[in-house]
């Protein structure tokens, strides 16, 4: 069977892989998920902070050979290589499953509230355990099948790139993972498009039933962060396509390491989370399910009330922050 193309030797940038490392998933992502755990103003959907934890669990898993230094870089174990080259085929898949329950979260926000009504009946716990236990079941499938190749064929686990351990040779990275990765962030993507697009037909929708009213100027800053999920999506497909072409230069390898970095830049520069952490008091904010909300009767007051709960509703689940009542606290309930 004919191999992979040699990677790149990339252990002289051994320290800046592992510094973006450190800096998104060892030390920003927790300290967001402690933050979306304990604080009461910051809080967040269940399929965010899993989100988050898939990334960290991500970080972990390619440093593992980093954590001995220089000499079990070079010459790790085979168990402890053939574990991490196992992990490493099922950190990406479980990645983007992960990314696309963010997505569909947020897209689910928008469908028509009689349709909800289809799922009012599930428990809540059998509801979250459908957001949360996809991602792990693929880590699992592709890691075990990893892990199958490289018992059958123990001459393929070597370090590769000079940073972590992989299989040397096989279809098994070159075809299965990037494909489903790649078909899954092209999802992602989809769903972002129709998510905006259905938020400007709402707006357009509101205008054509209340003529005279001038619409409430939509907030920018969710519009941002959705764009650099965007943004943080393409470079994800990029990459995937690159894998594929086996055209990986040391800059994608560095953008594969990145990625939880870009995680905790758009999901932690919230003005809530930034609140919290620096200590700072701020007022409440109307929401949709304040029980004190009492709708106005005439048409002016109603018209200005659907444009802010469809701001509202964009500004509290794009990439995505959050509503209380949508928290991991409340889908514990």
């Amino acid at each position: 069977m004919r191999g992979e193309p040699p990677p790149p030797d990339l252990q002289p940038l051994t320290p800046l892989f592992l510094t973006i490392h450190l800096a998104g998933g060892h030390i920003g992502l927790p300290i967001l998920v402690a933050t979306f755990l304990f604080s009461k103003t910051a809080k967040r959907h269940a399929t965010v902070v899993n989100f988050c934890v898939i990334w960290i669990l991500y970080s972990i898993i390619y440093c593992l050979l980093l954590y001995g230094g220089r000499d079990l870089q070079e010459h790790p174990s085979y168990a402890l290589c053939l574990t991490q080259a196992a992990m490493n085929y099922g950190a990406p898949p479980m990645a983007v499953v992960a990314g696309l329950a963010v997505v569909l979260q947020i897209w689910s926000t928008f469908t028509e509230p009689w349709k909800e009504t289809r799922l009012a009946n599930i428990p809540r716990w059998l509801k979250l355990i459908a957001i949360i236990v996809p991602p792990y079941l693929v880590f699992v499938a592709f890691s075990l099948s990893a892990g199958y190749y490289g018992l059958k064929n123990p001459h393929w686990v070597r370090v590769k790139n000079g940073l972590y351990c992989g299989l040397m040779h096989g279809k098994f990275e070159m075809l299965a993972v990037p494909i489903f990765c790649g078909v899954f962030v092209a999802l992602i993507i989809g769903f972002e498009v129709a998510t905006a697009v259905r938020y400007f037909q709402g707006r357009r929708l509101i205008k054509k039933v209340f003529p005279l009213v001038p619409p409430k100027k939509p907030s920018l800053s969710p519009w941002c962060r959705a764009g650099l999920f965007l943004v943080y999506a393409t470079l994800t497909l990029s990459t995937c396509i690159m894998d594929l072409k086996q055209d990986l230069t040391a800059f994608g390898y560095m953008i594969q390491a990145a990625l939880p970095l870009a995680a905790f830049l758009i999901f932690g520069l919230q003005k809530d989370v930034l609140l919290t952490w620096i200590f700072w008091n701020r007022k409440t904010k109307w929401t949709p399910d304040d029980p004190n909300f009492v709708a106005p009767s005439d048409s002016h007051h109603v018209a200005r009330t659907l444009s802010v709960m469809s701001d509202t509703t964009i500004d509290s689940t794009t990439p995505i922050a959050t509503h209380p009542s949508l928290s991991v606290d409340d889908s514990m309930v």
